[in-house]
């Protein structure tokens, strides 16, 4: 053991000493922080239309003191809280949007033990995280010597594809040591890597002069069934570890009208860039294929795509994740970003993604998050960020 790293260890331990300690002071604060869940909450917030919600951020960072709060071009919000010494900065983002339309009601319903409504878990609650750290903070005593740049981004999810973190570490000129993203769900959550991803939608329409007396001639419900069953013969190899999830499924409006367009989402993840590519050749194929034989037209359009990225498992900022997560009292469930995670190694930032707490029904309009656990989840936080601070984990 070098003499360097016994000072380290050290510093460690005493953290993690003070993690029961932390755990019970974070309840004291617990009205504060839900209410502002619950506010950020039932402000309706789908990728592209986040504005309300980061302007009640943008409130909170002021109110909270943060320096230079302001929403940027590409409308983010972002605050500073400075450190003692302020050499560099820890970067801790969430995101504000949620994949609930505006036409969803946004209520939120408190329990003694649970919360429930939409988006509550993904992403309000980690979003009330962030900027209220700065009173988390105070009221533990915490002082950082390390700036602690807050961001609330917009634009993560589907077809926003991380374009307000992305946008916003490209353009913002401060020396980031380390950052954080931060999710209500799932507590446990560790993420240290990125996955190849690509997302696409497939939209099929049926041309006005289809012959519907010609043979297999069919309504867009049918068609977009055969497609489905023939992207499903694709091969999909096991290692390296790839999938194909079906999202979303639209076509038709009435029962007695055979629906002229349809539409499909899915997404494909693969540990291998080149898998992901040869699969999107397929996918394409495919289309071209189908509209031929079918006299239909089925149109590939790209949302998002992005490659693999990560820190090793062996990183400092991953093993001392672990150590806290061990000392609070959190199982570690290792599991590859496609979120603004991606955005953070990708501008060259050694990064994690952490959960808060439990959680029911993702992304369901009943989601349900649960409160006992999420002090713990607090706590994982804070303590991380501490050990950003003292240098722990470069």
């Amino acid at each position: 053991m070098t003499t360097e790293t016994k000072p380290r260890e050290a510093s460690l331990e005493h953290l993690l000493k003070r993690i029961p300690e932390q755990i019970e002071r974070l309840k004291a604060v617990r009205e504060t922080y839900l209410t502002d869940a619950v506010l950020l909450g039932e402000i309706p917030s789908p990728t592209f239309c986040e504005e309300d919600r980061i302007r009640l951020a943008l409130d909170r960072f002021r109110e909270n003191g943060l320096d230079d709060p302001e929403i940027d071009e590409f409308g983010n919000a972002s605050g500073i809280l400075p450190g003692t010494q302020g050499d560099s900065s820890i970067l801790v983002t969430a995101h504000a949007d949620c994949v609930f339309s505006s036409e969803t009601p946004h209520v939120l319903n408190v329990g003694p033990d649970s919360i429930t409504g939409p988006g509550i878990a993904d992403n309000a609650i980690g979003l009330a995280a962030v900027v209220g750290l700065p009173r988390l903070l105070d009221h533990l005593g915490v002082k950082l010597k390390d700036d602690l740049l807050l961001l609330a981004n917009v634009q993560s999810l589907g077809r926003g594809n991380l374009e307000g973190a992305r946008s916003f570490l490209e353009t913002k000129q401060r020396p980031i040591r380390a950052g954080i993203c931060v999710e209500g769900a799932t507590q446990g959550r560790l993420s240290y890597s990125g996955l190849g991803t690509l997302r696409g939608e497939i939209t099929l329409r049926i041309p006005n002069n289809y012959d519907w007396n010609g043979f297999g001639a069919a309504g867009a419900i049918s068609h977009l069934t055969r497609f489905v069953n023939q992207l499903m013969e694709i091969p999909i190899p096991k290692e390296p570890k790839t999938k194909m999830i079906f999202g979303g499924l639209r076509c038709g409006s009435t029962f007695n009208t055979s629906p002229r367009r349809g539409s499909l989402r899915f997404e494909i993840t693969s540990e291998d860039d080149n898998v992901v590519l040869d699969m999107e050749k397929q996918v394409n194929e495919l289309s071209e294929q189908f509209s031929l034989e079918t006299g239909t037209s089925v149109v590939l359009e790209i949302v998002a795509k992005r490659q693999n990225c990560g820190i090793p498992f062996s990183h400092p900022l991953v093993k001392t994740t672990r150590a806290i997560m061990a000392e609070t009292g959190i199982t570690p469930n290792v599991d590859p970003s496609t979120g603004d995670l991606n955005a953070l190694i990708r501008a060259g930032h050694p990064g994690v993604t952490v959960g808060l707490t439990t959680a029911e029904n993702l992304r369901e309009e009943n989601e349900t998050i649960h409160l006992d656990p999420l002090f713990r989840g607090l706590a994982q936080l804070i303590t991380l960020l501490q050990a950003i601070d003292l240098g722990l984990c470069e």
